[in-house]
């Protein structure tokens, strides 16, 4: 029933943000927030619907690497560990020294700063999709630098952890070092079904049923996702590149269709998720706290725009184009909030610095889609 509920919520309120001319990845996130505990209280965070939304995006990241020409993705190679890298260091340095300025200690600054490193992509992906641009250069960059950009967000959570457990350097050690065996995992499994792609599709063809080369895929793409994620790395990252390595198979098209039903199905449930951790009813709001949470939100989209845009501009990009790339890595969600919860649980960081992170990850879910439409659409 809960199910039903979250879907269908979602599937209306997508409905109304088509007719409104904005983008439905909104309406999964109001979904979220009116069902949720700031509002209703109807439906929880849950196991179950945690399960569905993993699955969900998972889902999605799989069917977009199906998606993408490998040729692309290379030829951005270069410029996409520009993108990634600048953002990231430029989030960590503006959110460290914003935290200094306000008079913090140089452990909360640091996860201000570490707050702020970690891009989550579900959203402009799906945007992108939706848009039907998802081929554009920015497009190819964007997902290239979002790989790199997990890179550094796992460094990143791997530090403020060993800060906040207060333990020694063996600890953060151990985490990078599963974080590099991850890496490993992905690059040889994406070389492998690459590689042996036409073996595989010879001895598919050789079952009966029309499904079991749909299944055959979707469960190896799982076990593939699932063991990253076991070693630290997103779980994305992994469905991405098993589904770029299957993005040449013959017939690929087939499962592309039938893989977009259950995306449609599923990865609503993802961003009705995260509108359901919001919970407006509990934030202490002061002045001091919402001048706090405003700068780290305007920090959090600077950061990215100015790390990851206009970084590029030596690179012969058009100003809508480096607003674009920018604009695309805003969005936080997962690390940040993960973040965000480990230094407050550890009482590191106050709970303003915590409004400010929360409301971060809502703004730029909520405004990344909008900016990206009208960016995209203009350019058109």
């Amino acid at each position: 029933m809960m199910f039903i509920i979250v879907l269908a919520s979602a599937k209306i309120l997508e409905e109304i943000m088509i007719r409104l001319k904005l983008v439905p990845v909104l309406g999964d996130l109001l979904a979220g927030i009116i069902l949720g505990p700031s509002l209703l209280s109807i439906i929880k965070p849950n196991g179950f619907l945690n399960t569905l939304a993993t699955l969900g995006i998972i889902l999605l990241l799989l069917l977009v690497g199906m998606e993408t020409d490998i040729g692309k993705l290379k030829r951005y190679e270069k410029i996409s560990v520009i993108s990634g890298s600048g953002g990231a260091i430029v989030s960590f340095i503006l959110g460290a020294t914003l935290g200094l300025i306000f008079g913090y200690n140089i452990v909360s600054s640091l996860f201000i700063g570490a707050i702020l490193i970690a891009t989550s992509v579900g959203i402009t992906v799906r945007t992108l999709l939706e848009l039907h641009v998802y081929g554009t250069k920015e497009a190819y960059v964007i997902l290239g630098a979002a790989v790199i950009d997990d890179i550094y967000g796992l460094l990143a959570l791997a530090l403020v952890y060993t800060i906040a457990r207060g333990s020694g350097g063996a600890s953060q050690a151990y985490t990078i070092f599963l974080a590099f065996i991850g890496l490993l995992v992905i690059i040889l499994v994406f070389h492998y079904t690459s590689k042996h792609i036409k073996e595989v599709y010879r001895v598919m063809k050789h079952l009966k049923s029309e499904e079991a080369h749909f299944i055959f895929i979707l469960i190896y793409s799982m076990v593939v996702a699932l063991a990253v994620g076991m070693l630290g790395l997103s779980p994305i990252v992994g469905a991405f590149f098993i589904g770029l390595a299957f993005s040449k198979m013959p017939g690929v098209e087939n499962l592309r269709e039938k893989l977009s039903t259950l995306v449609a199905i599923f990865t609503p449930i993802y961003f009705v998720t995260a509108g359901l951790m919001l919970n407006i009813r509990i934030l202490h709001v002061d002045l001091r706290s919402i001048s706090i949470a405003l700068l780290i939100i305007l920090a959090g989209f600077l950061s990215k725009i100015i790390g990851c845009g206009f970084i590029l501009k030596p690179f012969r990009f058009r100003m809508r184009e480096l607003l674009t790339i920018g604009v695309g890595m805003v969005p936080r969600a997962e690390v940040a909030t993960i973040i965000a919860v480990t230094g407050l649980t550890a009482g590191i960081i106050t709970q303003e610095i915590f409004l400010g992170a929360i409301l971060l990850v809502y703004t730029s879910s909520l405004l990344t889609p909008i900016l990206l439409k009208q960016l995209l659409l203009r350019k058109r």
